[in-house]
């Protein structure tokens, strides 16, 4: 048998390959546009998450604030009655780390009928700050006057003794917050702080809080600490103290809001402010975790005797921007009280 051939002018070749440059460039490109894909994609989930960051702070701070300004608003006061306005540090009988109470943030104290059928509760706010497990809240103090069985709040304000009408113990004082404070400093009513049915969260992620309280003419209130005649008081404001509001125009002096030295012709206030100037700032969960320990707020003071809570919170940035944070967001509002008028 003779062997299979091909014929004559037919050149059967082997079908072309890609050479290895031809490979080399196209892994090249392949892996350029999978650079550029995964950048893509990376900046718009950082977008996103940066979005996502910036919407929750703004619900949480306009959730707080507005819950706030509802508890505030109608905010009452008489001769057996106090609202106060004070450092933080009045909570903590300990120190204050053992009770993580930012100390220099503000503690506000009121009461407001915002119980069943408008019965008066004891309403309050301060900032709360454990750097060991880096939660930094808004807290909220809500204590009616008795329970959902009817027993009484062993954490309430006293306000009466009916054994003895004319217990001068039970008036509230011009110079300190004990009226709302004695019974939670008592052993035996235990510790507030630690009652969830008490205390609860407004908001988290609150790193300073700032509370100005304003007079009727628009002006911001000296702090009752600053005044050189008052009797001595480590509170910012005190219903119960010795002052006088400017009305429709200022004194005299030009001031419109005077403390006055403690005489037997002097008349305790029994008021509350006209409006409050409420500041929070905020920084995300993200940032938080991430940065450890933050800057403390500190308060600067005016030459007036009031907080320049513009400069507190230019400081601040100041030192987060230095800690390499930049994100931190303030919100403020003015909440005008029902009874300030």
């Amino acid at each position: 048998m003779k062997p299979f051939s091909t014929a004559r002018g037919v050149n059967h070749r082997a079908p072309a390959a890609f050479t290895l440059v031809e490979l080399t460039v196209s892994v090249a490109l392949l892996t350029f546009l999978m650079i550029i894909l995964a950048n893509m994609t990376d900046s718009a989930g950082r977008a996103w998450s940066q979005g996502q960051s910036r919407t929750d702070t703004f619900q949480t701070a306009r959730a707080s604030l507005d819950l706030l300004a509802r508890e505030l608003a109608p905010a009452v006061v008489d001769t057996r009655m106090q609202f106060v306005v004070a450092p933080a540090s009045i909570l903590a009988p300990s120190p204050l780390s053992s009770q993580n109470i930012a100390g220099d943030s503000p503690v506000l104290l009121w009461m407001a009928p915002l119980g069943n059928e408008g019965s008066l509760c004891c309403v309050g706010y301060y900032l709360y700050r454990d750097d060991t497990n880096q939660f930094h809240r808004l807290k909220r103090l809500y204590i009616p006057a008795t329970d959902a069985s009817g027993n009484a709040s062993p954490y309430f304000p006293q306000t009466a003794n009916l054994n003895n009408p004319r217990d001068t113990t039970l008036q509230p004082s011009p110079t300190d917050a004990s009226w709302f404070t004695r019974n939670w400093m008592s052993s035996a009513a235990g510790n507030p702080f630690a009652d969830p049915n008490v205390v609860s969260t407004a908001a988290d992620g609150v790193i300073a809080f700032w509370a100005q309280c304003v007079d009727l003419l628009g002006n911001p209130i000296p702090l009752v600490s600053s005044s050189s005649i008052h009797p001595v008081s480590p509170l910012s404001f005190n219903s119960a103290a010795y002052f006088q509001v400017a009305t429709t125009l200022p004194f005299d002096n030009g001031s419109s809001f005077t403390y006055l030295a403690q005489t037997a012709q002097s008349l305790r206030a029994n008021r509350v402010p006209a409006a409050i100037d409420l500041t929070i700032m905020l920084l995300d969960n993200a940032t938080i975790t991430r940065s450890g320990n933050l800057p403390q707020q500190v308060n600067d003071l005016a030459a007036n005797g009031t907080i320049d809570v513009t400069q507190s919170l230019n400081d601040l940035n100041s030192k987060l921007n230095k800690a390499g944070i930049y994100n931190a967001r303030t919100f403020s509002t003015r909440v005008k009280l029902v009874n300030g008028n």
